[in-house]
């Protein structure tokens, strides 16, 4: 969990540009240590899968090529012996099985990178629409936080799923999909004030009206 930012309150991470390091909700200077970093997250993870399964891929061809070249050269000396499968065989399994565990390993480091950097950026979207607390688009999001708008597109898609009917559409003049999370909320509460006015304003004329029944 990202700590909270002392200006707008959220719990966002960090947005880095260079060495300057910002709050991702509203843009306020925050120290690079005081929450996740969008640059860095699932990094290590990512880096680490991609070594894994460049050293597995390394292990079975460095790994099967000296099996193959043992087999050839012992059957080049002793034809008739078995001596060629003896050194091939143990050299062949060894390399399959540590190539395979360096190849799976490796696919799940990148895995939870990935779903780790994922997290992280969606949890500096959603601080940034709560931040907000108004209408917001795609474009603008990804703008901000240096994003793919496609990206920033399916993540606002899935904020919205959360809420339903609490959220309403709209398109800007761009034709970029506006996103407004309190939208059915604000119109009901309009709604609210406006029919509590109307009451305020005939309720004198219906005590004047009562009065004089």
């Amino acid at each position: 969990m990202s700590s909270q930012c002392p200006k707008c309150g959220q719990a966002a991470p960090i947005l880095l540009r260079g060495l300057d390091s910002r709050c991702a909700a509203c843009g306020a200077p925050r120290s690079m240590l005081a929450a996740p970093s969008m640059s860095f997250a699932g990094q290590p993870s990512r880096v680490g899968g991609l070594a894994a399964s460049i050293a597995g891929i390394v292990v079975l061809a460095l790994g099967l090529s000296a099996s193959a070249g043992l087999w050839f050269l012992a059957h080049a000396f002793w034809p008739e012996s078995t001596l060629s499968w003896a050194l091939a065989v143990p050299v062949f399994g060894a390399s399959l099985l540590f190539g395979l565990l360096l190849l799976v390993g490796g696919t799940a480091l990148r895995r939870r990178g990935a779903a780790r950097r994922r997290a992280v950026v969606l949890e500096a979207v959603s601080a940034m629409v709560q931040h907000r607390r108004g209408p917001i688009s795609a474009h603008e999001v990804a703008r901000k936080l240096e994003l793919p708008e496609e990206q920033v597109d399916l993540m606002l898609t899935d904020l919205a799923r959360e809420k339903a009917t609490a959220v309403t559409l709209d398109v800007d003049a761009e034709g970029h999909i506006v996103y407004d999370f309190e939208g059915e909320e604000r119109r009901w509460r309009v709604l609210e004030e406006q029919a509590d006015s109307e009451d305020a304003a005939a309720s004198p004329a219906t005590v004047e009206r009562l009065k004089r029944s």
